[in-house]
């Protein structure tokens, strides 16, 4: 049995989280044990705690916290642990440091590809990195990072979960079933782009009936529906706010779009495929891995407005290409991006990394 201990930092609740959770989730409970050290107001330990999985609270006041790290070590050792998993930068330095104390392994997990100051953490505090996507294993490496220290291991989504199914989001919001519904799932951040997909299908909705629904939260809420009512198109945009029936939204779309100017992967594309929905994304980041173009979906140079269009609009005027792309979708996630593989290749790294 495999005793990991899992440290976050975080108390977001975004990809990164929603991973980690996934992972610990679907873990073999004969080979795999999962806790979790985690801020104990977070909605990390919420969600962990409501899975079964062992959540002990450890307060990271700051990066440096020694307090913290002695906590660490003491949970450590007091369950075996064999390998230590962290995440952001903070959790890295505070995971990192105790595992070295304690004399265990350390797994790096890095779910984004933004610049990061210090390569430190990499090279000294940890015995593995796991790069979510090429885009992000190849910013590692180019920081001086050792390429074998690195190992690629795609995020999996559950696709029993993640499945078309009848759709009452159509009625709920008096969208007639003629209509083309386009479709973004994300948190309101600036960097999803979220404005040119509006832009994008104001243009549209000229030749077209189109709508556009915008599912999530976050702090674009406001300029977001400020642009809606400046392009003349709150009859074409709904913002749903915070929703837990992801499912049931995408289940309803004839295409989901991800315009984001970066993006480490894009689970939020898999998640579409997954259910069968054609995809559009920007050509950034891990986002060219996370579809099959010309296959499961197309991509656009991002902030293109009239490209994005062009694209959005193929899919509108060619039913057979849309047909087509929807069947590939569900392959494509279910080949490559399955939760049991991520978990698979996940137990085949601990198990390597413990055998060294």
């Amino acid at each position: 049995m495999i005793k990991v201990l899992e440290v976050e930092a975080s108390k977001g609740w975004g990809g990164q989280e929603k991973r980690t959770v996934r992972l610990a989730n679907h873990m073999p409970r004969d080979k795999v044990r999962t806790y979790f050290a985690v801020n104990p107001d977070s909605r990390l330990m919420n969600d962990a705690k409501e899975l079964g999985i062992e959540c002990l609270p450890v307060k990271t006041r700051a990066t440096y916290d020694i307090f913290a790290v002695l906590r660490l070590v003491k949970y450590i050792k007091k369950l075996g642990i064999d390998i230590v998993s962290t995440h952001s930068g903070r959790d890295a330095w505070l995971g990192g440091m105790a595992a070295k104390i304690a004399g265990v392994k350390c797994v790096r997990v890095r779910h984004l590809q933004t610049p990061f100051a210090s390569p430190f953490s990499y090279k000294h505090l940890t015995n593995e990195i796991t790069a979510i996507s090429v885009g992000v294993r190849e910013y590692i490496a180019s920081r001086g990072v050792d390429k074998n220290k690195i190992r690629l291991i795609y995020t999996g989504v559950d696709t029993q979960h993640f499945q078309k199914t009848d759709s009452t989001f159509r009625e709920e919001f008096g969208i007639s079933k003629d209509t083309f519904l386009v479709g973004i799932v994300a948190i309101l951040r600036g960097a999803k782009r979220h404005k040119d997909l509006i832009d994008a299908v104001k243009i549209l909705s000229e030749k077209y009936d189109i709508k556009l629904v915008i599912a999530g939260e976050g702090p674009q809420w406001d300029n977001l529906q400020s642009k809606v009512k400046e392009c003349d198109m709150a009859d074409k945009v709904i913002m749903t706010g915070f929703r837990t029936d992801t499912v049931n939204i995408l289940s309803a779309l004839d295409l989901f779009v991800l315009p984001s100017n970066m993006e480490a992967l894009g689970t939020a594309l898999l998640e579409a495929q997954s259910c069968g929905v054609p995809v559009i994304g920007s050509r950034v980041g891990g986002i060219p891995e996370a579809l099959e173009e010309n296959g499961s979906g197309l991509l656009f140079e991002c902030e293109n407005v009239a490209e994005l269009a062009e694209k959005i609009e193929r899919f509108i005027t060619d039913k057979a290409f849309c047909e087509k792309a929807s069947k590939r979708a569900i392959e494509f996630v279910a080949e490559k991006f399955s939760v049991e593989k991520m978990v698979s290749d996940t137990v085949k790294q601990y198990e390597e990394i413990l055998a060294k």
